[in-house]
């Protein structure tokens, strides 16, 4: 599977006031032996000296992380709350309420035909489990399972299907799953515009994140800390750009890149469970965490895929 690791263009530029954007009370404090391996940061002399560049920072964009820097620190001990700290200096961990949803443009789908494996809810009427609901305008058609007997029609004014629980985190199997290609997204599903919203969990949202926009196979070569710093940054980055506001993300690399439950692996998931929350803060708000790979000379190893 490649890696989104590209160095190409990744944020758009914001103001410093969008950049600080009130998002959600959070205390500006440390939180130390929440991430496994922190506690107090290091002494500011083992950072690099006044001048040095963290591998990678100029790549990409230039602007904040260097994901492969990251991972070249976590290699060398440094743990999620130190790399995050270097890379954005001045800002500290905070905690959020995370119940919070994000909408994603799903740029490849133009149309709502999916499985509810375990019920579904359309118009506050229930799909029963096994059952497949697509959509015409408003006009949804539910069938006995993908291509199956239709079983009848209701009107969805909102052209919305969600799940039987809002609970994030539930099991894969039980997510709606796309006719076309089984492709299985957690949280809601929309139809609008042509196109196919998510609206989906931010926890959730960021289990799907990590693993594109880094590599699994990175816990297994020590790079757990650049990880977890990966999950607090993309976390952040969702908050300020619109969790709350409801803007609409894409899940391409021109917000950040997310593929549902696929993309998923159980190394990653460990990793946003011990991040649950956190997300890094400036007087009080949330900060915009911008990042980017890394140039092609960066000194910081080949991740695996």
């Amino acid at each position: 599977m490649p890696v989104w690791i590209d160095g190409g263009p990744r944020r758009s530029r914001r103001s410093r006031v969008t950049r600080a954007a009130l998002v959600a009370a959070v205390p500006v404090l440390a939180i130390s032996g929440v991430l496994a391996g922190t506690g107090a940061l290091p002494e500011t002399s083992l950072v690099d000296a006044p001048g040095d560049v963290a591998p990678g920072a100029s790549g990409g964009h230039g602007r904040g992380m260097s994901q492969l820097g990251a991972l070249s620190y976590a290699k060398q001990g440094w743990d999620a709350q130190r790399i995050l700290a270097f890379y954005y200096p001045g800002t500290t961990l905070g905690t959020v309420h995370t119940g919070l949803p994000v909408t994603v443009r799903l740029s490849e789908r133009n149309r709502v035909d999916v499985l509810a494996p375990a019920g579904a809810l359309i118009a506050g009427k229930q799909v029963m489990p096994g059952q497949a609901v697509s959509f015409d305008g408003t006009t949804a058609t539910v069938r006995q399972g993908c291509g199956g007997q239709v079983l009848g029609t209701v009107e969805v004014p909102d052209r919305t299907i969600s799940p039987l629980t809002a609970d994030q985190g539930i099991a894969a199997d039980q997510v709606l799953r796309f006719c076309s290609d089984n492709a299985r997204y957690r949280g809601k599903l929309v139809a609008r515009d042509g196109g196919v919203l998510n609206v989906v969990g931010i926890e959730d949202y960021v289990r799907s994140v990590v693993p594109v926009e880094n590599s699994p196979g990175w816990a297994d070569q020590g790079g757990v800390a650049a990880l977890q710093a990966q999950a607090i940054a993309a976390r952040s980055y969702a908050l300020v750009r619109g969790a709350q506001r409801g803007e609409t993300f894409d899940d391409t690399q021109a917000s950040q890149v997310y593929g549902g439950v696929d993309k998923e692996d159980p190394r990653t998931d460990a990793v946003v469970v011990s991040t649950y929350g956190l997300v890094m803060a400036q007087n009080g708000r949330v900060y915009e965490t911008e990042y980017g790979a890394s140039r092609a000379d960066d000194p910081a190893v080949t991740p695996a895929s």
